[in-house]
């Protein structure tokens, strides 16, 4: 039963991660009152991804690329429209001007916004004690305070899609579905034995069947693929839409530091997210509480420093987790 009726506009335009991040505040936010009705601002290119999510009702476009009469065309959809209360979750000049624009009378920004951004908040909400090493869910999470709500995680959002668009591979498979995303931010950020970990998955585990998630052809995916082709699948797609729709069918995620573990982390998929030079204890799969989730810091933040045994170990366990 819904408490109140609140039209909430939230503005989070990017990244995909950051993006992610958000989508557990507005789940959290829907699960706590059913009767929220949540509009989204997204760049363009993740407005597919924010539309199929179970937490949003609506979303506006952002065409970041479009300059400024793209901006006033933004400016003029958001006065036209009427909220409650708008949340501008980016903490920046573009999306304090969002906020700005909008005709909601409670007008809600970060406390910790860049840019001259706080000037167009009427509130600010609290950082978490010890901010600087919070995970940028828990800041995000302060949100729910504009309502009264907990500031727990409730929920995961869940994306739409057509049983016959689902990737056949996690379909029509009984066995444990493990998806390995060898790319990173950089290549500082990116570790080299995913080849190696897939190979010893298939040869370890016989229920297990391994789909290779990536923007880009790798050279040791079609040797995978050769020698193991009836248990292997290789998706090369730089589709947000189509990454959510991998993640949210498979049972185990293996990654670098990257936007895809966070979407797998999102959706309450068992994580294993393999840190160089940044922090797995802040940055990892949220929350890292929960035994499903695994963030491994490389030893002196090198990854070539991280051997393949120690990432078989924390895979061969989340293999035995089961999702929430």
């Amino acid at each position: 039963m819904a408490l109140v009726t609140q039209k909430v506009l939230i503005i989070k335009t990017s990244s995909l991660g950051d993006i992610m991040h958000g989508l557990q505040l507005a789940q959290t936010l829907k699960e706590a009152d059913p009767g929220i009705e949540i509009t989204w601002v997204a760049r363009s290119r993740f407005v597919p991804l924010a539309r199929a999510c179970s937490a949003v009702d609506d979303v506006i476009p952002f065409y970041r690329t479009g300059g400024v009469s793209a901006f006033l065309e933004l400016r003029s959809h958001l006065r036209k429209r009427q909220f409650d209360v708008v949340l501008d979750l980016q903490g920046l000049a573009r999306s304090g001007l969002m906020t700005f624009f909008s005709n909601a009378p409670r007008k809600v920004g970060r406390t910790d916004a860049r840019e001259g951004a706080t000037l167009f908040y009427k509130e600010l909400v609290p950082l978490p004690k010890a901010a600087d090493v919070t995970h940028p869910v828990d800041i995000l999470l302060e949100f729910c305070r504009v309502f009264g709500f907990e500031t727990r995680l409730k929920g995961f959002p869940r994306f739409a899609m057509p049983e016959s668009d689902r990737d056949a591979w996690a379909r029509d498979h009984s066995g444990t579905n493990v998806v390995l995303c060898p790319e990173g931010r950089s290549p500082d950020r990116e570790w080299g034995g995913f080849a190696s970990l897939a190979t010893a998955l298939l040869e370890r585990q016989s229920s297990a069947r391994v789909c290779v998630l990536v923007k880009r052809t790798l050279e040791w995916m079609e040797e995978l693929d050769r020698f193991h082709g009836d248990r292997v699948s290789i998706c090369v797609t730089g589709d947000p839409l189509r990454w959510a729709r991998c993640l949210q069918d498979s049972d185990l995620l293996v990654a670098n530091d990257s936007d895809a573990t966070h979407m797998a982390a999102a959706m309450g998929t068992p994580t294993v997210a393999l840190f160089g030079p940044t922090d797995g204890n802040r940055l990892g799969p949220y929350p890292l509480s929960e035994r499903r989730n695994c963030a491994i810091n490389a030893p002196r933040g090198d990854l070539a420093r991280l051997t393949l045994e120690r990432v078989l170990e924390e895979v061969e366990l989340r293999m035995r987790c089961e999702r929430p």
